[in-house]
């Protein structure tokens, strides 16, 4: 039998964060000694596919049936990360697979169908001083509000095991669903939680046993470089003048979906479409919120280098068009419930807002980068 703690993880949240996978990614970044407002900003974009009427931010967010990604889908939003593709485990293959690109921190998702194999690598790096994000089922966490009631995935920290009182240390800083744990959970929950075949009845996604790992070359560097490439790209994206895996995106794309949505006035509220709107837009809508909300902090984070006016201008507006994704996804879900669908109107006001102010916004750093 062994043990092993890991002292002063920082348990990462802010409210704006409002996801448990960029919680947990924000406190080992921050165990890295990195600002996760400055590595986890991911580009401000919108991308629309017209055919399905799904959107995201930098990807389509949709149902996945797995938790296998290939390299192009994961990298897709962040400046300072890279992703390799989801990697089945297999030690020998993992002790020459450290390299990692200076300017970059490489987070790899692995995957092992042995819960045994994947419980003594996350004993391996703790005792080592190393936390570890792990995948887990809702479910199963019987702490969590979900227990015995709803399937999910949902990422937390481990930073500790003892074998002889069987159980594991973790924290799980997902106050967006009430969640704010910091105790022990025993390592049979754990490993049943991590191997979930997690089937909501609508979707499976098997977990088996997902977790990431972190790694940082001592060349890694901030620069003014860095930051501009960020914010050159997000104008690029929102400017549509790129395309994100097929998907045209950018305030037109943003423009398309609002028309599209107007649209959508003249239909029957069926329960299809009031399911889309409910499930589907209401959760976009605040995704889409928090986005502008990282987004808004990572200009504050980087706020010395740029002039006081053009900060305090842009954490106004970015500030303005997140709370409009709000407000569209409170608005969403009444109108899947009245099934009032003159009340898209109130969603098309808003929608409106937020396209002035991301293109202005937009307009603003594209003047900047390219005077300065």
């Amino acid at each position: 039998m062994s043990k092993h703690s890991i002292l002063n993880v920082p348990m990462y949240f802010t409210p704006y964060t409002n996801d448990c996978f960029q919680n947990a990614f924000g406190s080992i970044i921050s165990y890295l000694g990195l600002n996760p407002d400055i590595i986890l900003a991911d580009y401000l974009s919108f991308v629309y596919d017209g055919k399905t009427g799904f959107a995201g931010v930098n990807y389509i967010h949709k149902d996945a049936t797995s938790v296998e990604f290939s390299e192009e889908d994961l990298n897709t939003s962040l400046e300072y990360v890279v992703y390799p593709a989801t990697t089945y485990y297999n030690k020998q293959k993992e002790e020459t697979s450290n390299s990692v690109e200076d300017d970059k921190i490489k987070i790899t998702w692995y995957i092992e169908d042995d819960q045994d194999v994947a419980y003594a690598r996350m004993k391996e790096l703790i005792d080592k001083d190393i936390p570890v994000v792990v995948v887990v089922d809702m479910y199963y966490m019987k702490y969590h509000k979900a227990y015995q009631k709803e399937h999910g995935l949902h990422a937390v920290v481990v930073t500790g095991y003892n074998e002889e009182e069987n159980y594991v240390e973790i924290f799980d800083k997902y106050r967006f669903s009430n969640c704010d744990f910091v105790g022990q959970i025993s390592i049979d929950e754990l490993k049943l939680a991590r191997s979930s075949e997690n089937n909501s009845g609508r979707v499976s996604r098997p977990i088996r046993n997902l977790w990431m790992e972190f790694s940082k070359s001592e060349q890694f560097f901030y620069n003014d470089d860095r930051w501009r490439t960020l914010i050159k790209e997000s104008c690029i994206r929102m400017r549509g003048e790129r395309e994100i895996l097929g998907y045209k995106c950018g305030l037109d794309s943003l423009e398309e979906f609002r028309k599209d949505l107007l649209a959508k006035k003249e239909q029957k509220p069926e329960p299809q479409l009031m399911d889309l709107f409910r499930y589907y837009y209401s959760a976009l809508f605040r995704t889409l919120s928090r986005s502008r909300k990282r987004f808004c902090a990572f200009i504050n984070a980087i706020g010395s280098s740029l002039p006081e006016e053009l900060v305090n201008d842009l954490t106004n507006l970015l500030k303005e068009a997140a709370d409009s994704w709000e407000i569209n996804a409170n608005l969403i879900i009444r109108l899947s419930i009245t099934k009032k669908m003159d009340s898209i109107d109130k969603v098309d006001e808003q929608l409106r807002i937020i396209w002035n102010c991301e293109k202005t916004v937009v307009d603003k750093l594209y003047k900047y980068i390219n005077e300065n």
